[in-house]
């Protein structure tokens, strides 16, 4: 049958330079980011939240204050030891939506998007 994988997308802007890179991007320069996570689970059968995987705005919620409201409009020099690659921050993200504690069943992916056409994906497979 398949499984049913829900997806929740959200946006931030942030700066950040590579001082350990050969190339443009050692200058301070900002993007505006874009984060997909996307969640599995079973569909609830009972409560509020019957007929969900889970309730988006829980989703949001979570996501909103522990990642968002911790990086938009920041400087992600500040928040890493060396070169704050897109795949540097995935990962810190990753870690911080696996302490989510039962509001999600399985993390599926999470894609962050540093420009319209480069990416950094995390996958569960």
């Amino acid at each position: 049958m398949g499984k049913m994988i829900v997806c929740k997308i959200f946006t931030f802007e942030a700066a950040h330079n590579l001082p350990n890179y050969d190339g443009p991007c050692c200058n301070q320069h900002g993007h505006s980011y874009k984060l997909e996570v996307s969640v599995s689970g079973p569909i609830q059968d009972v409560g509020s939240e019957k007929g969900m995987i889970v309730d988006f705005s829980k989703l949001k919620a979570y996501i909103q204050k522990n990642i968002i409201d911790v990086y938009d409009h920041t400087n992600l020099n500040e928040s890493f030891d060396d070169n704050p690659t897109a795949e540097k921050l995935l990962y810190k993200i990753v870690d911080t939506i696996g302490a989510m504690n039962g509001l999600i069943t399985k993390l599926e992916r999470v894609r962050l998007w540093e420009t319209a056409t480069s990416y950094a994906e995390w996958t569960a497979y």
